[in-house]
């Protein structure tokens, strides 16, 4: 593990923290712990906001904050409060909140919709849906096939619209809106090659419709299990597979549990950094300009993260005696034809149709600006 360097501005922890308009005015002094309950490590001053700041948002995710360079949130969070400080000439800093101090994803949405958390990082379209149902558009399978095409619609007039929606429904803006890999299937007890192969298995699946659809048109069985439980459930025998990003299999060491990896490459693991409205309308628009330039950065290099990752990831998966296990087009094809009309069309039970027609309108001139259409 490498060392984090120190700032080049030393951190000071805060005394009073004095809560406005969905915005912490922080009055730094030297001490303990910055929360009662000391929910920021003593000592982390990379964690801590910049002394003299007049403004500081709470940042929180779900990572640990070990490496800039293994954790895409940590990373994301990290390179938002540099540039954050940058930008605004220390005017504005950040605290940030790591492996889920402040509770888990579903709950911090819900504060940051409320306004007492300013930023959470992480966020998946399923846990927006309840207050834009076009969110859903992104749990489509095999909805895309190139992500950096994916994540350059993710930058345009969909977001806006999207943006627009969420504010007037959940008091919340998309700050960052990226996918960070393609899902995959993970078994222990049998080689999956064909969607044949997964008949009568119990896969794991989120609580989100088109996922459970997708699994029942493969002739599996969904069942939901929280992420925190997965590795008891997968050596219990509760569940037969899961469905995640490959990154995710060293958290928790899902790995260890895990005998084989079919890259099915079913979904565009879609993820957002949400701000309170609440905050947002509060700062200046200099103030919002620094934020999402800020934003901007880090997004940038939390997908530069994913990407390099993922080699690495494939290379410790396979030290660690995981089978991956690539599939033809021929045999993608098989696993994409079996579920995406049935997804799409309980999909847009929810969504709009023309709000689905825009997003493949863009995707397909994204791959053409890309030069990768077919």
């Amino acid at each position: 593990m490498k060392k984090r360097p120190l700032s080049i501005l030393a951190m000071l922890l805060i005394a009073t923290l004095l809560t406005g308009c969905g915005i912490v005015q922080n009055t730094p002094t030297v001490g303990g712990p910055s929360t009662a309950d000391g929910a920021t490590a003593i000592g982390d001053t990379q964690s801590l906001p910049l002394a003299g700041a007049s403004i500081v948002l709470k940042i929180s995710h779900t990572d640990n904050d070990a490496s800039m360079l293994s954790n895409t949130w940590n990373c994301y969070a990290r390179t938002f409060k540099s540039f954050l400080e940058t930008y605004s000439g220390g005017e504005m800093s950040a605290e940030i909140f790591p492996n889920s101090q402040l509770g888990d994803e579903t709950s911090c949405v819900e504060q940051c919709s409320q306004g007492s958390i300013d930023i959470v990082l992480g966020a998946a379209s399923g846990n927006l849906a309840s207050w834009v149902p076009d969110f859903n558009v992104f749990d489509i399978p095999y909805l895309v096939d190139n992500l950096d095409a994916f994540n350059l619609v993710c930058q345009g007039t969909l977001l806006d619209e999207l943006n627009t929606q969420l504010g007037a429904a959940g008091n919340m803006r998309v700050l960052s809106l990226m996918a960070t890999g393609f899902r995959n299937l993970d078994t222990w007890n049998k080689r999956v090659e064909r969607v044949d192969d997964l008949r009568g298995m119990k896969i794991r699946v989120q609580s989100i419709d088109a996922h459970t659809t997708m699994i029942k048109a493969w002739g599996a069985m969904p069942t939901t299990v929280s992420f925190s439980e997965l590795y008891s459930a997968a050596s219990t025998g509760v569940i037969d597979a899961f469905e995640n990003p490959n990154y995710t299999l060293f958290m928790n060491n899902l790995y260890e549990a895990v005998n084989y990896v079919t890259q099915t490459n079913h979904l565009a693991n879609t993820s957002m950094c949400l701000i309170s409205g609440k905050t947002f309308d509060n700062l200046t628009a200099e103030q919002q300009g620094w934020v999402q330039k800020a934003a901007a950065e880090s997004r940038r290099a939390a997908i530069g993260v994913v990407s390099a990752n993922n080699v690495n990831v494939l290379a410790n998966l396979k030290e660690s005696g995981v089978e991956i296990i690539s599939l033809s087009d021929e045999q993608l094809a098989e696993f994409r034809d079996a579920c995406y009309e049935t997804c799409k069309e309980t999909v847009l039970q929810t969504v709009d149709a023309g709000f689905y027609q825009k997003f493949q309108d863009s995707y397909a001139s994204a791959e053409k600006l890309l030069g990768i259409a077919e």
